[in-house]
């Protein structure tokens, strides 16, 4: 761990597995529970090295903590607005908005892309992060055919022709529809 001169913040040092070296708020990097742990359990060094992760990989990922900071200041105005909840008055903030609409552009990214943040927070423990990409993934494979999920995912059909047609016989309100989008984007 290091601290930035003339900065109180806690700085940490990410080191992806192509070796590049990033230096990031330790309030952003404790969002990842494998990180946080490490830093309680006094195993983080002077640099902590991230051996599944990429630094194209590590740069979204810490786009993203950067923008989830949280300090004492939102845990209250969590707790408040976990009690209007209870009490059915919740209204989302600005800045609920501006994450909200950030998260939605986050996650606008290429299949491969996203697979990659997916490992990446599931390497780190990143609930939150987890979640948020894991749903545009299935939001993207929602009324995909068949065909379109297979190439999507870049899986290989190993039925045959007559084991295909035995499945949709047995379950052709599957195949059928309007909703049934063969696009693959």
């Amino acid at each position: 761990m290091a601290e930035s001169e003339g900065n109180a913040k806690k700085m940490v040092k990410l080191k992806s597995n192509d070796d590049k070296e990033f230096e990031v708020e330790e309030a952003a990097v404790i969002q990842s529970e494998m990180i946080k742990n490490m830093i309680e359990d006094g195993c983080a060094t002077s640099v902590i090295p991230l051996p599944n992760i990429d630094s194209k990989t590590l740069i979204k990922v810490i786009e993203y903590l950067n923008k989830h900071i949280s300090n004492e200041e939102d845990e209250e105005e969590e707790e408040e607005k976990d009690e209007k909840k209870d009490m059915g008055k919740a209204a989302e903030t600005g800045e609920e908005d501006d994450l909200k609409e950030f998260d939605e552009q986050f996650v606008n990214m290429g299949w491969e892309e996203l697979f990659d943040v997916i490992m990446a927070a599931n390497y780190l423990n990143i609930h939150e992060l987890m979640e948020l990409c894991c749903q545009s993934a299935a939001d993207r494979l929602k009324n995909k055919s068949v065909r379109a999920v297979r190439e999507m995912l870049k899986i290989t059909n190993d039925l045959t022709e007559e084991e295909e047609q035995e499945i949709i016989n047995d379950a052709p309100w599957a195949f059928e529809g309007p909703e049934i989008d063969d696009t693959v984007n």
